[in-house]
């Protein structure tokens, strides 16, 4: 981000921040890059490699994985996926890559140079859609895979759970559990916070349209609705900037063709504080962030087609 721009996007957050002290709007209107336009492409989901700086995307309609520079936008690699529908991704301890194939039914395992591994939850899943993970204890995680089938009707078992132990190279997981009991139709996105117990889910029915806050370890409802979306716009991606004092907060997309927004929460009480816009950038499905050289950085979707950069603005 120039540095003109970057403090007109700053005097645009204190004016409105005067007007409204509890509720901002930023606009960022300066992207790091923006990737060549891939047609038909369907791109859906962001994961952040660190050490490598790269972004792995999700191709669903092309049933392809396309990986690329975290820092200018090329890209670097693409990986075939037969008639998998690959959907949702992360990444764990920056060594293993996570994707969700929803027409594989299941969750397939590549390393950080996107070699295939291997996959789970092919005996549990039947339309696997968004996946999160947090960290147990060394070398053992907790993978949390939101499951859409027969989405027209309300379930009680829309969260599936594993254990994912890392040893040297290799993985291995366990059989596989249900989380809570929250009642949810058409669920994607997903995202845990480990510090403070909280996992996000977005619920896309559209006469349900919300960001539902639940306890990540019991599944509970901590919050049924966080709130400020529209009916009618899609709750999609979820992701969540971190402090080293613990502060930070979430950012949820609002999808929309005409007005695409990004909401911000305050990471431990999940208020609301500001509502976020990216120039240029509609139609939004998923996003990440990634923590690189001191600063934050915002990867977007934008129109199924491209992903767009942005630096972010200190938030306090």
């Amino acid at each position: 981000m120039s540095f003109n721009n970057f403090i007109i996007s700053l005097v645009t957050i204190i004016i409105f921040s005067c007007n409204n002290p509890s509720h901002q709007v930023i606009v960022l209107d300066d992207p790091m890059f923006v990737t060549e336009p891939v047609e038909d492409a369907g791109m859906d989901s962001i994961g952040f490699l660190m050490r490598k700086h790269v972004i792995v995307v999700t191709l669903k309609d092309k049933n392809e994985l396309h990986v690329y520079n975290a820092m200018n936008g090329k890209l670097k690699k693409s990986i075939v996926r037969e008639d998998a529908f690959p959907n949702g991704v992360t990444t764990i301890n920056d060594q293993f890559v996570l994707v969700t194939e929803r027409d594989n039914k299941h969750v397939a395992v590549f390393n950080s140079s996107m070699e295939f591994l291997g996959t789970f939850g092919g005996d549990e899943l039947r339309s696997p859609y968004g996946i999160t993970f947090y960290k147990k204890e060394d070398g053992l995680y907790k993978v949390l895979v939101t499951d859409s089938y027969e989405y027209n009707n309300p379930r009680q078992d829309r969260i599936l759970t594993w254990d994912f132990k890392i040893e040297n190279e290799n993985f291995d997981v366990s059989s596989s559990s249900v989380l809570g009991s929250p009642t949810l139709y058409q669920v994607e996105s997903i995202y845990a916070d480990k510090y403070y117990q909280t996992l996000l889910v977005a619920e896309e029915m559209k006469e349900y349209h919300k960001v539902m806050a639940l306890d990540l370890i019991s599944g509970e409802i901590k919050k049924n609705d966080l709130g400020n979306f529209d009916m009618g716009n899609d709750p999609e991606g979820i992701a969540l900037v971190l402090n080293n004092d613990n502060t930070g907060y979430w950012i949820c997309t609002e999808q929309s063709k005409t007005d695409n927004r990004f909401h911000l929460y305050d990471r431990e009480s999940l208020n609301h504080f500001a509502t976020m816009y990216l120039k240029d950038v509609s139609y939004t499905d998923g996003i990440t962030t990634a923590y690189m050289h001191g600063k934050w950085f915002l990867y977007a979707v934008d129109n199924d087609a491209r992903i767009v950069a942005f630096e972010l603005p200190e938030i306090n």
